[in-house]
């Protein structure tokens, strides 16, 4: 759970895009997706036409790209003997890339370039623990080291600045694995020197640009941040968000005159863009949000001044605010396929680099030429999905039974015939799909779960609930100690909408989700038991107290927030609360399957969360199937980690939903997979595992 729980964000809005959200999907039909097709014969004949789970469930092809500060070359990650590595190309010339990095484990968490584009510089933790290293990659050379070179720290960068290119600023946990002391590193050589010992216990810094250390943040108990600025007479109190507008305020960065940028929503609901004054504390408002919190500025990269802003009420959209660039918007927003971000700018100010959404396909990037103002596509995030014909991802607002408007997100089967309002002629299975955080959100961007489970003949339902992030801190409030409750309402309130217009039918609904999402899993068949027919919880916590009160070192100074939003398991009265609301105190409740995965090495669900309610439904009898995996931290990394459990989760569903399923192959052969319990609740499983090679028990 916490501030990056599931690793996502994005995309904006214009005549076409508002026509393509109600446009009718016309496609040959996916057996599957209609009611006759849930009879095995037809489940297995569709088998064959399938999307392989290994082009859904593999990294993208080319994601995550930079332009470096000279505007000459282009940096990515893309795979390298199946692992993510980050690669470097001519900026005009993606095919000649090499790679820089030769990872043989674990993908990089990220990166980005030095000031000077010497260097990149890459986090990557070791087996999912969220240790961050920091790998220092000299493309020129071809040499990579590991600049922290020890498992248990973890290292944030703080600060790289283009007067001292050589070198960054980094925090690192060496002293208290709690709080990090702040040291600047030569990039050349890995070098390190202390110059911040955080004695004061900061929970973080902001450095100016040559590199001195002018503001700390100190935690509070009510789990607001109190930022401090530090004079040389000593720190004083410069500013205080409060815990409600903590996850949309935002500070990008203190400037030479002394202006610090930031997203504040200390005013109002939404977060605006503003200046802050760090001499005297005035605020200059710079661009007010319009629908939603303003999540992405735009800045000319020549002169600084502001271009436009982004919000993403439902479907992202930008703001114009500056009248020399509102013609070269009209005519990008002519010129895209949908929702776009601005991935980056080249120096000369001559080219944008964008991400697009594209309907019915994979997220592209393409180049914004402002001179002509012409679109070039560039690269396909994932290629190979470019032939097939995909679900199409139709934003929707569902109104909750308390009057609140709900952005979501709904995926109908590829080829599904459609009725007059543009919903399926026929029912088909429904799988509720949760978010994590909670404080996080869905969007447009293309999602391979959605793909994968509208590919099978499923429709897929993402509801942005109570307690999302992006809408303002009134409707992330909203969900404050409201876990299992309000929230949980959301998300049916969410079902029946489908219901009601026909999507599906009250006795075809999964439920299936990441973190929270997994939690979200595992209230649904303790609380709502007749409502699903099945759950798929990914790492979610089956007990709260047990949550709030156990956390990692290095993460404990998000606890005052998870007590004020959650629950306090330090009191009496608090504890009973987070346990009324665990899954765990409501087992004799489910009576329907559940399917259970969790890594080893996951900091933010310890694995015991989920161990604890396979014992518990084990014990009564209950049908759960729990797949762990050694090698694993919370969000699953390796792509066969990822396609394995697909493979699994799958087949339960197809029992579940009556779906079709693609064979199992040797999907599950290049993973670690460990079936702890339930195999034989899953078709073919026990088999493809011993297959796979295996231990014969299976989980039994």
């Amino acid at each position: 759970m916490g501030s990056n729980i599931l690793r996502r964000p994005m995309p904006h809005r214009n005549a076409r895009v508002l026509a393509w959200t109600v446009a009718v999907i016309c496609a040959v039909m996916v057996p599957g997706a209609s009611p006759a097709a849930l009879a095995k014969p037809a489940a297995e004949a569709a088998a064959s036409t399938l999307v392989p789970r290994e082009l859904l469930f593999r990294s993208p092809t080319y994601s995550e790209l930079q332009i470096s500060p000279d505007g000459k070359q282009l940096a990515f990650l893309h795979p390298l003997n199946g692992v993510l590595n980050v690669w470097v190309a001519p900026i005009d010339d993606p095919a000649a890339a090499k790679p820089v990095t030769r990872f043989d484990n674990r993908p990089p968490d990220g990166f980005q370039w030095s000031a000077d584009g010497r260097f990149i510089l890459i986090q990557k933790d070791v087996g999912g623990e969220e240790h961050n290293q920091l790998w220092i990659a000299d493309p020129a050379k071809q040499s990579v080291i590991n600049a922290t070179d020890d498992p248990a720290v973890q290292t944030k960068i703080v600060k790289v600045s283009k007067k001292h290119p050589g070198e960054i600023l980094v925090g690192m946990n060496i002293r208290d694995r709690r709080y990090r002391d702040i040291y600047r590193i030569d990039l050349a050589t890995g070098q390190r020197t202390e110059v911040f010992r955080n004695t004061p216990n900061y929970i973080d810094v902001v450095a100016d640009s040559d590199f001195n250390i002018r503001m700390g943040v100190r935690g509070n108990a009510d789990g607001s941040s109190t930022y401090l600025r530090l004079d040389p007479a000593g720190p004083s109190e410069f500013m205080t968000i409060p815990l409600a507008s903590l996850r949309n305020s935002k500070i990008f960065g203190l400037d030479a005159k002394g202006q610090l940028a930031m997203l504040d929503s200390r005013d109002g609901d939404k977060a605006n863009l503003v200046s802050v004054d760090l001499a005297t504390g005035k605020k200059t408002l710079l661009a007010a949000a319009v629908r939603a919190d303003i999540v992405e500025p735009l800045l000319d990269e020549e002169s600084g001044a502001l271009l436009a802003t982004r919000e993403d009420p439902l479907v992202s959209e930008w703001t114009v605010r500056s009248d020399a660039a509102r013609a070269e918007f009209a005519a990008l927003e002519a010129a895209v396929a949908g929702p776009f971000r601005i991935a980056g700018q080249t120096p000369d100010n001559a080219r944008w680099l964008l991400l697009e959404t594209v309907p019915n396909r994979p997220d592209r990037y393409s180049w914004w030429n402002r001179k002509d103002r012409t679109l070039t596509p560039l690269l396909s995030t994932r290629p190979d999905l470019e032939p097939r014909s995909l679900g199409r991802r139709l934003p929707v607002t569902i109104a909750s039974r308390d009057g609140l408007s709900l952005p979501s997100y709904l995926t109908l089967p590829p080829g599904a015939k459609l009725g007059a309002n543009g919903m399926p002629a026929k029912p088909v299975p429904l799988v509720l799909l949760v978010h994590g955080g909670p404080w996080l959100r869905d969007d447009l961007a293309f999602d391979p779960q959605h793909a994968w489970l509208a590919d099978r003949g499923y429709a897929v339902l993402s509801v942005n609930f109570r307690a999302s992030g992006g809408f303002g801190s009134d409707f992330m409030s909203k969900g404050d100690r409201k876990w299992s409750e309000t929230m949980h309402d959301d998300l049916l309130d969410g079902v029946q909408w489908a219901i009601d217009k026909g999507v599906t039918t009250k006795d075809r609904v999964a439920v299936m989700g990441l973190s929270y999402g997994g939690y979200s899993t595992l209230v649904s068949l303790s609380f709502t038991p007749d409502t699903f027919q099945c759950g798929v919880d990914l790492a979610g916590p089956s007990n709260l107290v047990k949550q709030v009160a156990l956390m990692p070192d290095w993460w404990a100074w998000q606890r005052p927030q998870f007590v004020n939003r959650v629950g306090d398991p330090t009191t009496k009265e608090g504890a009973a609360d987070l346990m009324r609301r665990s899954p765990i105190a409501r087992v004799d409740a489910i009576t329907k399957p559940l399917l259970v995965t969790n890594g080893a090495n996951d900091p933010r669900i310890f694995p015991d969360q989920s161990q604890e309610i396979v014992d518990a439904m084990k014990a009564r009898g209950k049908p759960v199937t729990y797949a762990f995996y050694p090698d694993e931290g919370h969000v699953y990394a390796k792509d066969a980690t990822n396609i394995s459990f697909a493979a699994i989760a799958e087949h339960f569903l197809s029992k579940c939903l009556g779906g079709p399923a693609e064979p199992y192959g040797d999907d599950l052969a290049g993973s670690r997979v460990e079936l702890k319990a339930g195999a034989a609740f899953v078709p073919g499983l026990e088999q493809a595992f011993k297959a796979s090679g295996g231990a014969a028990a299976a989980g039994k």
